[in-house]
């Protein structure tokens, strides 16, 4: 009986799991798939053979693939020397494709053949291990069709595994690129942990993968999590620097001699020049999350793209829902916000943060709120999928990647949420390149140029200062901190100029962008109080204006000046002069623009005078030796 009981169990052990196929789909695009299977042949399965699982394959749901198809693979299944056939359609929006299996009843069991078919391709059937790849096109992109058996079929429990690709999985158009007042950030937690605490496995492969994936017309990248510095430093970073990212900071908070705790995990990438770096250490950290581990923190890249400055600002802040947890987040906001300020980022350039905030709209803690009360941020337009990392909570999102509305303002601001994996057969189990999802931030800027300022004038000379844009705006000149009187207009024009006119002068510039108007069903999470005005007040400084008689004349002949020279004129770090009587020295005296001496030095004809100390303006350099004087209007810049 006892042996009876043994067999009856193995059977079922044989029915349920060993002698059974499944049918994986793993749906990286943007529509989903309804599951529809018809089974035939010159066998009629029973309906408790097989079994469709899933009705619906979703886009960008599961790494692994949704299951769309059960079978026994048993001779009660398909007797010996019978053929049952299955054609599995996946109806997407406007096409179909069609998975065909082959099930071939042998002595002991099944054979199983597979393949998949759709309009203007078809292929043959396989029953082998390798990788099979077609190219189509489905709503009007580009796919790629891969799949593969997981396993061999000697216990016949062969599963198979397709996955339909988006290639690419996005796009920037390349006049984004051409332009200057365009910046395509993406945020991107990529979850590369050291020591093995834990997190996701083969982090070597991803980081050498992944930049791949990138678009060609990507501005700026900042990963977070990128902690293990072997991967980031021996596959990440060699395979940005291929990919067209000749430019990165350093890691965040990179720790000394004792490794623990760990950096901060944050790097800028930049297809741009990086003019400056500086990163702040943040002062709390959560126990409870572990994330006192790592050196937590905010970093920060000044970019120049084309002669636009961005102030990029990249983190990661603490994750976790314990009291102490909360507690470092809260802090965290306002240290992000003090270090922007303290860095002084002249309010007509563009600042944009943004990176894995654990902070989302939905979640009962507060933080959201807490956050928007203490950066007063401008929060974008949401596109792409409901959530970032794979929870399938709708609005779920922690990765931001926000606007800031005391500089530049943008017109337009939106957060993309994409998923990237790979097709790469090193990584054809996990897929994912991580537990993240990526946010795509498009941030769209007013082009605004001031023209003129810090000059030095005659009386009776004419001078214009202009604010250049292309984009409807206010205009309210102010000299010496007081509004000027109907003078309103993009240009305030010196005719006739008077020395009473001197002063410092401005131009305020203003325009409004509402946001949160959208309508979808993103936007009222974050935007509960319905659309949100976001007023830009820039104060255009075009410095002194001097308008002075004395300073216009020169102090000897006209026919002496020819052999006076101070070059080059405008000059930037060595000035170069020459003077008559080679071997005495002259005296060398530099006003500012007020009329301060700001620098003075005994010098010979020939020699090289180090100004690299002072700052951008009009001075004027006097030249004296003996009994005569030279004055000569000078531009640094």
């Amino acid at each position: 009986m006892k042996t009876i009981l043994v067999y009856f169990l193995c059977s079922l052990l044989t029915i349920a799991g060993f002698a059974q196929t499944s049918i994986y789909v793993r749906n990286s695009t943007w529509q989903d798939f309804e599951i529809e299977a018809a089974q035939f042949g010159t066998f009629n399965m029973s309906n408790s053979e097989w079994a469709v699982a899933d009705p619906v394959v979703r886009g960008w749901i599961e790494s692994t693939g949704q299951e769309v198809l059960t079978v026994n693979r048993t001779n009660s299944a398909v007797p010996e020397g019978d053929t049952a056939f299955f054609d599995i359609g996946l109806n997407g929006a406007t096409n179909t494709l069609t998975i065909k299996l082959r099930v071939i009843g042998i002595a002991g069991g099944t054979t199983l053949d597979f393949t998949i078919d759709g309009a203007g391709f078809s292929i043959p059937f396989f029953n082998d291990g390798l990788f099979h790849e077609v190219q189509t096109t489905l709503a009007g992109k580009d796919v790629v069709l891969k799949f593969k058996a997981d396993n061999d079929d000697s216990n016949m429990d062969r599963n198979i595994r397709f996955a339909i690709h988006d290639l690419p999985v996005y796009q920037i158009e390349e006049e984004d690129y051409q332009d200057p007042n365009v910046l395509n950030v993406m945020y991107y937690n990529v979850q590369m942990i050291t020591f093995g605490i834990s997190g996701m496995a083969q982090a070597s492969d991803r980081g050498a993968l992944l930049p791949a994936q990138i678009s060609a017309h990507q501005d700026v990248v900042a990963f977070s999590e990128a902690f293990d510095d072997g991967p980031r430093e021996d596959d990440l970073t060699p395979a940005m620097t291929a990919a067209g990212f000749p430019y990165r900071t350093t890691i965040l908070n990179a720790p000394g001699l004792i490794p623990i705790p760990t950096n901060g995990g944050v790097i800028i990438f930049s297809r741009w020049p990086i003019e400056a770096e500086d990163e702040i250490d943040f002062a709390e950290c959560g126990q409870a999350a572990q994330d006192c581990l790592a050196n937590k923190g905010v970093k920060y890249a000044k970019i120049n793209k084309m002669g636009k400055r961005y102030h990029v600002f990249g983190t990661h802040m603490d994750a976790g829902s314990g009291a102490d947890d909360t507690y470092a987040r809260r802090t965290q906001m306002a240290e992000i916000r003090d270090f922007i300020a303290d860095l002084e980022i002249p309010e007509n350039e563009a600042v944009i943060f943004g990176g894995d905030f654990n902070t989302d709209p939905i979640d009962s803690d507060n933080d959201y709120q807490a956050f928007l009360d203490t950066m007063n941020p401008i929060i974008p337009q949401h596109i792409g999928y409901f959530e970032s990392n794979f929870n399938d909570d709708f609005g779920k999102i922690i990765d931001h990647a926000w606007g800031d509305r005391t500089h530049l303002v943008p017109l337009s601001i939106t957060n993309e949420i994409i998923t990237i994996r790979s097709l790469d057969p090193i990584l054809w189990d996990i897929s994912e390149f991580s537990d993240h999802r990526c946010i795509l931030g498009r941030y769209v800027y007013p082009d605004i140029e001031k023209l003129g300022g810090d000059t030095l004038i005659c009386p009776g000379e004419n001078l214009s200062l202009s604010v250049n844009t292309n984009h409807p705006v206010t205009y309210q000149w102010i000299k010496d901190g007081t509004e000027l009187t109907g003078e309103t207009d993009a240009n305030l024009e010196f005719s006739s100029a008077l020395e009473s006119q001197t002063g410092n002068y401005s131009c305020l510039v203003s325009y409004d962008v509402i946001y949160g108007n959208w309508t979808d069903s993103i936007t009222p999470l974050f935007y509960l109080d319905g659309p949100d005005t976001v007023e830009a007040r820039l104060n255009f400084d075009f410095g002194e204006v001097v308008i002075d008689d004395f300073l216009c004349h020169v102090g000897i002949q006209e026919t002496g000046a020819k052999y006076w020279s101070i070059q080059p004129n405008p000059a930037q770090g060595i000035l170069t002069i020459t003077f008559p009587n080679k071997h005495e020295q002259a005296l060398i005296n530099l006003y500012s623009a007020k009329g301060n001496l700001v620098r003075t030095a005994q010098i010979i004809s020939g020699s090289q005078l180090d100004i690299s100390s002072l700052d951008a303006g009009i001075y004027i350099a006097e030249l004296r030796l003996q009994e005569e004087s030279f004055h000569q209007r000078l531009v640094v810049y």
